[in-house]
C-alpha cells in the first residue's frame, strides 16, 4: 500500500492548481517531481495503469491545460509526426502483446510523450517562461549536486535510500569504471543522467548569454547566489563548473561526444556570419563522422595477439550486439516483438542503442519516424535561429544543439527514465518558440508582442 504515495504528487498538483495557476504548478510541482524522484518508484493500479510521481503529477496539469487552452491548440508538421509516431507504436504493440498491455503503453505515451510536449508547447509560451523554466531546471540540478557527491562516495543515491522502503519492488544498481562509481543520480543510468545534465548545461549557457545570472535571483537560486559570493568566480561560472563536474562523474563517453557536437552547432548561432559557419560545421561533421567511424573500427579490432582494453571491449559489445540481434529484427521487420517481449540473447540482455531497440520492439518504421522528428526539429530550429538579429544568441541554435546531443547519445544507450519525457518536452518547447508572435527587444530577454502597423492614409490616386 505504501506505493500509493506516488499520488501525493497528484494531490499537490491539484492544490497548487486551485490556489494558483498552471504555470506555477508546472514550475513548482511537475518539474521538481520529474527531476528529483526516480522513475523506478511506481505503482501498478489494477484495472488502470502504472503511475510514478511524474505521471501522477502531470494529469491534473493536462486537464487544466485542455480546459483552458483547447482553442489555442494547433496542428502543424511536428504534431502530425508526433501523432503518427505515438499511434504507430501503440498499434503495433497491440498486435504483438495484446490490447491490455498496449493500453498501459498508451497511458505511458500520454504521460511521458504527449503530455510533456503539450505542456511545453502551450505553457512555456513566452520569453519570461523560457527564462523561468530554464532557471528551474538549473536550480534542480544544483540541488542534485550533493546527491551526486553522496552517490560517488557511498555507491547509492540518498534519495533512493530515503524512498525505497515505500517501494519494495524498486532496485538500485551501480556501474563501475576505472574503479570509480559512475553516478546516475535520480536518472536510473549514468548515460541517461549525463544526457539530462548536458541538456540543462545548454539551458544555463543560454541564460548566461542573456545576462540572467548577473541579475539578483530570488528563492533558492537567490540563496545559492549569495553563497557564491564567497568565491572569486562569477556565479554563472560556478554553475558551469558544477554541471561539468556532474557530467564527468557519470563517466559516459557517448553523451560527452554528443556534448561537443552540440556545443559546436550551438556556437554557430553566436558567429557573425552564421550561414558560412553553418556550412563549415556541417562539413566538419561529415568528415569527422567518416573519420570517427574508421578510427572506431580500428580501435575495436584487435591485432594479432592483442588484448582489447575494457573501454574497447565495451564499444565492441555494441557492434556485436547489433549483429547478433539482426536475426530477430528481420523476423518481425515491420511490427517488432512488442515493448517487453523482445527475445534476449544470454550475456547480451542490454540493447544499448535506442534506435535499434525501438526497431526490435515496434518495427523499423518506429525509429524511422523518430529520426524524422529529430531531423525536422534540428533543421527547423537552425532555420529559425538563422533569422535572429545579428549579435543576439538565438535560442533556436541552443535547442538544435540539445537535439543533436540526444541523437548522438541515444545511439549508445536505451531511451529510458526521464530522457524520453525530457526530449518531447524540449520538442514542444522548441515548437512554442518558433510559433510565437512576440519579438525580443533587448539583450536581456524582454519581449513584446509584434504589432502590425497600418500605413497612414494619404490620398487616393486616380
Amino acid at each position: 500500500m505504501t506505493e500509493y504515495s506516488v499520488f501525493v504528487a497528484m494531490l499537490i498538483a491539484i492544490v497548487v492548481l486551485i490556489k494558483s495557476d498552471l504555470e506555477t504548478a508546472f514550475l513548482r510541482v511537475w518539474i521538481p517531481f520529474f527531476l528529483l524522484i526516480p522513475f523506478n518508484f511506481w505503482i501498478h493500479v489494477p484495472l488502470a495503469a502504472d503511475y510514478n510521481f511524474m505521471s501522477a503529477a502531470i494529469f491534473p496539469l493536462l486537464f487544466v491545460l485542455l480546459k483552458d487552452k483547447l482553442a489555442e491548440i494547433r496542428v502543424g508538421p511536428m504534431e502530425i509526426l508526433l501523432l503518427l509516431y505515438v499511434v504507430f507504436r501503440v498499434v503495433v504493440d497491440a498486435l504483438s502483446r495484446g490490447y491490455s498491455d498496449a493500453q498501459h503503453y498508451a497511458h505511458y505515451m500520454v504521460s511521458s510523450v504527449i503530455g510533456p510536449y503539450l505542456l511545453a508547447r502551450y505553457v512555456i509560451n513566452s520569453r519570461r517562461m523560457d527564462i523561468e523554466t530554464s532557471r528551474r531546471f538549473v536550480l534542480m540540478f544544483l540541488l542534485l549536486f550533493p546527491v551526486f557527491l553522496y552517490e560517488a562516495k557511498f555507491w547509492v543515491s540518498p534519495i533512493f535510500k530515503l524512498l525505497s522502503p515505500l517501494f519494495p519492488h524498486s532496485y538500485s544498481s551501480v556501474s563501475i569504471r576505472w574503479g570509480i562509481a559512475r553516478t546516475a543520480g535520480t536518472f536510473e543510468h549514468p548515460i541517461l543522467a549525463c544526457i539530462m545534465i548536458i541538456a540543462v548545461y545548454r539551458m544555463h549557457r543560454w541564460l548566461s548569454w542573456q545576462g540572467i545570472w548577473e541579475q539578483t535571483q530570488s528563492g533558492w537560486l537567490g540563496w545559492f547566489q549569495k553563497q557564491s559570493r564567497r568565491f572569486p568566480i562569477a556565479f554563472k561560472h560556478q554553475i558551469c563548473i558544477v554541471l561539468i563536474v556532474m557530467a564527468l562523474m557519470t563517466i559516459s563517453r557517448g553523451p560527452w561526444i554528443g556534448a561537443f557536437a552540440g556545443a559546436i552547432l550551438t556556437a554557430v548561432g553566436n558567429a557573425k556570419d552564421r550561414k558560412k559557419w553553418l556550412i563549415i560545421v556541417v562539413l566538419i561533421f561529415l568528415v569527422g563522422g567518416i573519420a570517427g567511424q574508421a578510427a572506431l573500427d580500428a580501435y575495436i579490432t584487435p591485432k594479432e595477439g592483442e588484448v582489447l582494453s575494457g573501454e574497447a571491449q565495451t564499444m565492441l559489445y555494441r557492434k556485436i550486439m547489433i549483429d547478433q540481434y539482426k536475426g530477430f529484427l528481420m523476423e518481425k521487420f515491420w511490427t517488432g516483438w512488442g515493448l517487453t517481449t523482445v527475445p534476449k540473447i544470454r550475456g547480451m540482455e542490454s540493447v544499448d542503442n535506442a534506435f535499434f531497440l525501438m526497431a526490435l520492439q515496434h518495427g523499423v518504421l518506429a525509429p524511422s519516424l523518430f529520426a524524422i522528428i529529430f531531423l525536422y526539429a534540428i533543421i527547423s530550429q537552425v532555420k529559425f535561429g538563422l533569422q535572429a538579429p545579428p549579435g543576439e544568441p538565438p535560442i533556436g541554435f541552443t535547442f538544435s544543439g540539445i537535439y543533436l546531443v540526444c541523437f548522438v547519445a541515444f545511439s549508445t544507450v536505451y531511451m529510458g527514465s526521464q530522457t524520453e519525457p525530457m526530449l518531447f518536452l524540449l520538442l514542444g518547447w522548441g515548437e512554442s518558440i518558433k510559433n510565437r508572435t512576440e519579438r525580443i527587444t533587448s539583450t536581456h530577454g524582454a519581449a513584446t508582442a509584434a504589432i502590425a502597423v497600418k500605413p497612414a492614409f494619404r490620398r487616393v490616386l486616380y
